[in-house]
């Protein structure tokens, strides 16, 4: 666990989880010195946001703070969008690239390789659905929340949505995409035959264990953070409109 006083080096360095946060945070390396809270204000970043984050990254049984109404759920939209970016720009094109390289070897029949390029192709299907539904759904109903949050009386009609669509609904239906590269990984490693690349075939393995770890740390922390957050603000403003 980290905290504000902690060097944000020795915080990276005993935790290297950490490092796909600060892409998201727009947080560049070289830290000398300073604190995490010193990182955080020079990159203008919420300290205490930043560290729910980073320590819901890193705690499994970490659970937030009561009191989480002070974080703006417009930063945690922003940071979520950066993500979605991470994903679509960098992590998925990086594992394609080395599927694609994969499929090339000459000890594969052509039923292996229509077995992998199917089960990738299905799961990027997935993949971008997942993250177009959250990009044109769920973050915008979010920031619509937050908004209608501010004024004394909620719209009506906000109020009435309410009954059809909640957090509560996205975190029932939340697929978990990390399960499907887990089961890709075990294609390779159960049914591919022996390849002469082995060293390629390490190397696609490594990179999908890594994308399956930041994953897996992303949902957790929209579990724990994200939805506890939206249901606390959906609640105060269903409050708000029965006062007087």
């Amino acid at each position: 666990m980290i905290s504000r006083e902690m060097a944000m080096c020795r915080a990276v360095l005993e935790n290297n989880r950490l490092l796909p946060l600060f892409a998201r945070f727009n947080i560049r390396l070289g830290f000398g010195e300073k604190s995490v809270e010193e990182v955080c204000w020079i990159n203008e970043v919420d300290p205490d946001f930043f560290m729910e984050i980073a320590n819901a990254y890193l705690e499994e049984d970490d659970i937030p703070r009561e009191d989480l109404a002070h974080f703006p759920l417009k930063s945690m939209v922003k940071y979520l969008r950066a993500t979605h970016t991470y994903y679509l720009e960098v992590a998925l094109p990086r594992v394609e690239l080395l599927i694609t390289q994969l499929l090339n070897q000459p000890e594969l029949s052509q039923k292996e390789v229509n077995l992998l390029s199917g089960f990738f192709d299905d799961y990027k299907k997935e993949f971008m659905q997942h993250i177009f539904q959250e990009e044109n759904e769920v973050l915008p109903y979010i920031l619509e929340l937050e908004k209608q949050s501010l004024p004394d009386q909620p719209d009506p009609e906000f109020i009435s949505s309410l009954k059809v669509y909640s957090i509560s609904k996205f975190e029932q239906e939340h697929d978990r995409l990390e399960y499907s590269l887990e089961n890709l990984s075990r294609l390779i490693i159960k049914y591919l035959p022996p390849l002469e690349n082995q060293e390629l075939c390490l190397k696609v393995l490594a990179e999908l264990s890594d994308l399956v770890k930041d994953l897996v740390d992303h949902a957790n922390m929209e579990d724990r953070v994200l939805i506890p957050r939206v249901s606390e603000l959906e609640q105060q403003v269903l409050s708000e409109k029965k006062g007087p």
